[in-house]
């Protein structure tokens, strides 16, 4: 007898607090009707016209749509439906972004941002850490719902009832993962298990996609896959300073998924005369222009901005401070113990042929490497002036140094009045506006290498609809 009279009920099943309860088809069908309903707002989404904007809503809004269903129906039973959600969100991005997802890119994006990838968690790999998560946070908290009812039953591992097979057949195929614990105790486990778990299968993608790509993949993943790396995914364009037109930012995914930039494909010769490349890779690279300078200063102005934030005294390039006439881009004052601090900056690109198989294999490496470089050509003179020296050195993709980080952190330490002294906010800000500096200037070299080779009024295949080719600071 069904006792909930204002909830309707079939003889296959019903909805309870939006969980499907019922025979296996009622809930497979009715999982599907949920993730339909998502449609009519994932196509909302791809009609937002600002594609910074758009993405921010498809991540934090779209893919979360199932995240309910993930928790509370078995897995075999929401699979058909987490598939379908996986093609709709893949479908709104390429829609969103203007370009085609080959299958490299389309595990890509299923990563964490601070892996490298998008943070579009891929709905069937995700559901069996939901369903066990739920499941242990659950046997966790009925004991103490349920003190009126004292013939609470166990459960046992041992049943053979459908649901508790599947668990056990989940729980088991994450066995060897380090303080997951052990079936028996699932209620004990239970403390961020799910977290847990999608970590390792995190993990699990990520080497899966390295070994499965080449040496500028690779490199170029390791690159990205840094959380300050992906901060200007995560920003929110609240002011003109962390804002992307729509030609910057679908060419700094594009740099970022390793994918031809559209509005290089009918170009051939770089203005330096050599081989352009649809991959953007030379046109970030090439010194001629004057792209790169322009980076490197607008990297300097925001590093400066967060010094002065946080009280610090600062110069920018101040002359006379080494003997050989070469000035430091940012001398900061009583820095510590009374001493000035020198500041280098300086962007390096991990995907140069001559160090490749380095970046290819361990993360960081070109940006250390030119840490080494930049202390033997200042640490000796700014040491034998009493001053102290610290090398700044950001990878185009975006990973930073170990020194730049340090760095980072120290400053990050300073009060600050703008932050009411919130170090996590502060660092928080300050991530993502050196992040969304560098991929939109990358962005800005490869739109005027197209505005320099392009005659004025022509409009390339894979030029964004709003126009903002011509949007150009």
């Amino acid at each position: 007898q069904w006792p909930l009279d204002d909830i309707p009920f079939s003889s296959s099943g019903s909805i309870l607090l939006g969980s499907p309860i019922g025979s296996d088809d009622f809930v497979s069908d009715e999982c599907l009707r949920i993730v339909k309903q998502g449609e009519v707002f994932l196509s909302k989404v791809q009609g937002v016209r600002h594609m910074q904007s758009a993405l921010l809503l498809l991540r934090y809004c779209g893919t979360s749509k199932v995240n309910h269903l993930l928790r509370v129906v078995p897995p075999a039973l929401v699979r058909n439906a987490a598939r379908l959600h996986d093609r709709l969100v893949l479908d709104s991005f390429q829609s969103i972004i203007g370009c085609q997802l080959f299958s490299l890119q389309q595990r890509q994006l299923r990563l964490k941002i601070s892996q490298g990838g998008f943070g579009l968690t891929s709905a069937v790999a995700i559901a069996p850490c939901a369903f066990v998560g739920s499941w242990a946070a659950s046997l966790a908290s009925l004991p103490s719902r349920m003190v009126n009812f004292p013939t609470y039953p166990e459960v046992s591992f041992d049943s053979s009832t459908t649901t508790v097979q599947q668990i056990k057949g989940i729980f088991e195929g994450f066995q060897g993962i380090d303080d997951i614990g052990s079936i028996d105790n699932l209620a004990g486990s239970a403390v961020k298990l799910q977290k847990r778990l999608s970590s390792h299968l995190s993990e699990s993608q990520l080497s899966s996609l390295l070994a499965d790509a080449d040496r500028n993949a690779q490199a170029r993943l390791r690159s990205a896959g840094a959380p300050e790396a992906g901060a200007w995914l995560d920003t929110v364009p609240w002011s003109k300073d962390v804002s992307f037109s729509n030609a910057e930012f679908q060419t700094a995914v594009c740099l970022r998924l390793g994918l031809d930039v559209p509005m290089l494909r009918e170009l051939h010769r770089c203005t330096c005369g050599k081989v352009l490349g649809s991959d953007g890779y030379h046109a970030v690279a090439c010194p001629k222009d004057g792209g790169g300078i322009r980076r490197h200063d607008s990297v300097q102005r925001v590093w400066y901005a967060m010094l002065k934030s946080v009280g610090f005294r600062c110069d920018l390039e101040k002359i006379g401070e080494f003997q050989n006439k070469r000035r430091p881009d940012i001398s900061v004052y009583d820095f510590k113990d009374g001493k000035k601090l020198l500041l280098d900056i300086s962007l390096v690109h991990p995907e140069v042929e001559s160090f490749l198989p380095s970046c290819a294999a361990v993360a960081g490496f070109a940006a250390n490497r030119r840490d080494n470089i930049k202390k033997k050509e200042y640490e000796k003179d700014a040491i034998s002036l009493g001053y102290l020296f610290k090398p700044v050195v950001m990878e185009v993709h975006g990973r930073w140094s170990q020194i730049a980080l340090d760095l980072f952190r120290d400053v990050g330490r300073r009060p600050s009045s703008d932050f009411l002294d919130d170090r996590a906010a502060f660092c928080q800000f300050w991530r993502k506006k050196i992040s969304t500096c560098i991929q939109r200037e990358n962005a800005r070299i490869i739109l005027r290498k197209v505005r320099l080779l392009v005659p004025e009024g022509t409009r390339l295949g894979g030029n964004p609809p709003d126009g903002s080719i011509r949007c150009f600071p």
